[in-house]
C-alpha cells in the first residue's frame, strides 16, 4: 500500500500561501511549487489574476507601465498624435489601478515576452565564449521553465534565470527593452506631435537602449546563420561551445551580426545598410514570430529564410530610421546627466562609442545593467572580459567573429574532410 505524501503547504494559512506565490511568480520556483503541492496549485488557479497584478505592480513602476501601455495600445484606440500626447503626460490607462483584466493580460503578455528575451540576452552576455553563444537562438517555440539557448534545435547552454538579478538590475534591463520597443513603434509613425513633451533620460539609460538594439540585431544575424543550410551542413547538430567546429576563432571577443557579404549568398544591399539593424525596426512582435520557427527542421529553416527575404524585398525595413534617430521626438538626453540609478559596471568601465570595438564588446556583454561582475566568467590576462582598446589594436588575432568567418571556417572544414 502506497504511503500518502503530506503536502507541507497545508500547514500554512491561505494568506501566507498567497504571499509565497506572489514572491515567486515568473520564477523557476513557482512551477516547481505548484507541481509538487496540490494545495498551492489550487491557490494559484483561484487567485491567478490577483497574483499577476501584484507581481506586475512590484516589477513595473508608473513610467514603465505608461511605456507598456503605449506599446500595447498603439494605433488601437485613438489617433497616433493623441496617443503620444497621452503618453508624454502619463495619461494612458493604468490597468493595475483601474482593474482592467483585459489590459492586465496584455501587460502580462508583454512582460513575459520581454522576460524571455532578457534571459536569452544575459545568457549570451555572460557566456565564457560570448561570440559563439550569440550564434544561438532563444527557445521561443516551446518555451520551458528551464530553457536553453538553441542551435538548429539542439540545446547548447541553460538559459539564465532572471531571478538572480537584483531588483535594480532587472528594472534597468526591462526599462531598456520597453523604451526600445516604444521607439520602434514611434519610428514607423510620421504623426508624432512636434511640440511633444520629451522624457529626460540619463546617459546610462540611453546606453542601455543601445545595448538592447545590439542584442536584437544579433538575433537576426543568428537566424540568418542558422538558415543557411548549404554552409552549415557540417554542423547539423550543435557541437559544444568551445570546440574547433563551433569556435573557428577561439580568441574572438565580438560577434559581428551583420551578414551582408556577397560571398555567403544571403541578402544583397547596394546601399550598405546594416541588415540586422534594418530588421530590428520591425519590433519585438515580429521578432518573436520569426523566432517561433522550428530551426531543428530544414524545411522550417527554409521557410524562415524565405519569409525574411520577402520582408526584406517588399516591406523595405532598410528604409526605416535608426533607433537613436527615432528617439529624438520622444527622449532628450545629455551626456553628463545622471538619475542616480547608474550601475557600478557602467561607472567602472565608462565605455564610449569612440572606442569602437571595445564599446561593441561592452554592449554584447550587457555592461550597463549589472551592479558588479559576478555573472561574468573568470577572466585572465590573456582573455579579459573587457579588453582595452589598446590591447585589441595590438592583438594579432581576429577580434570580430562574423557570420562570414563562421561560413568560411565551415567551408575549409569540408575541404579538409574530403581531402
Amino acid at each position: 500500500m502506497a504511503l500518502a505524501i503530506t503536502d507541507p503547504f497545508n500547514r500554512l494559512p491561505p494568506e501566507l500561501r498567497l504571499r509565497v506565490l506572489i514572491s515567486s511568480h515568473y520564477k523557476l520556483s513557482t512551477s516547481r511549487i505548484i507541481e509538487a503541492s496540490p494545495i498551492m496549485l489550487q491557490q494559484y488557479l483561484a487567485h491567478k489574476k490577483y497574483i499577476v497584478r501584484q507581481v506586475l505592480a512590484a516589477e513595473l513602476d508608473a513610467q514603465m507601465i505608461q511605456d507598456a501601455m503605449a506599446i500595447t495600445l498603439f494605433r488601437r484606440s485613438q489617433p497616433t498624435r493623441a496617443h503620444f500626447r497621452a503618453w508624454s503626460k502619463s495619461n494612458l490607462p493604468n490597468p493595475l489601478k483601474e482593474i482592467d483584466d483585459h489590459l492586465v493580460g496584455e501587460l502580462d503578455k508583454l512582460y513575459r515576452q520581454i522576460l524571455l528575451l532578457v534571459e536569452d540576452y544575459i545568457t549570451k552576455a555572460t557566456a565564457s565564449m560570448a561570440p559563439q553563444a550569440y550564434l544561438c537562438l532563444p527557445q521561443v517555440r516551446q518555451p520551458s521553465i528551464e530553457g536553453h539557448i538553441m542551435f538548429k534545435g539542439s540545446k547548447v547552454a541553460p538559459r539564465f534565470d532572471s531571478d538572480k538579478l537584483t531588483f535594480s538590475e532587472r528594472k534597468r534591463v526591462f526599462k531598456a527593452f520597453l523604451t526600445y520597443e516604444l521607439l520602434r513603434k514611434a519610428g514607423y509613425s510620421i504623426r508624432i506631435p512636434r511640440k511633444l513633451r520629451k522624457r529626460k533620460v540619463s546617459n546610462a539609460e540611453y546606453e542601455a537602449v543601445g545595448c538592447v538594439h545590439s542584442y536584437v540585431c544579433s538575433l537576426y544575424g543568428a537566424m540568418l546563420a542558422q538558415c543557411n543550410d548549404a554552409d552549415l551542413s557540417t554542423a547539423s547538430a550543435a557541437p559544444p561551445l568551445g570546440t574547433d567546429t563551433f569556435s573557428p576563432i577561439p580568441d574572438a571577443v565580438y560577434f559581428a551580426a551583420n551578414p551582408c557579404t556577397p560571398n555567403i549568398r544571403l541578402f544583397t544591399d547596394s546601399h550598405g545598410h546594416d541588415i540586422g539593424a534594418s530588421f530590428s525596426t520591425l519590433g519585438l512582435d515580429r521578432l518573436t514570430d520569426f523566432l517561433r520557427y522550428d530551426m531543428a527542421k530544414p524545411e522550417e529553416r527554409k521557410a524562415l529564410y524565405k519569409q525574411l527575404k520577402h520582408v526584406w524585398e517588399f516591406e523595405e525595413p532598410s528604409g526605416s530610421d535608426a533607433w537613436d534617430k527615432s528617439s529624438r521626438p520622444l527622449l532628450k538626453s545629455k551626456p553628463k546627466y545622471k538619475n542616480g540609478d547608474e550601475s557600478s559596471m557602467y561607472k567602472q568601465l565608462s565605455l564610449h562609442p569612440g572606442e569602437k570595438l571595445r564599446y561593441r564588446v561592452g554592449q554584447q556583454r550587457a555592461w550597463v545593467f549589472f551592479d558588479n561582475d559576478r555573472f561574468y566568467p573568470q577572466e585572465s590576462p590573456e582573455r579579459p572580459n573587457f579588453p582595452s582598446e589598446r590591447s585589441l589594436a595590438e592583438k594579432s588575432f581576429n577580434q570580430a567573429f562574423s557570420i562570414n568567418d563562421w561560413f568560411h571556417s565551415l567551408k575549409n572544414a569540408r575541404i579538409l574532410q574530403r581531402g
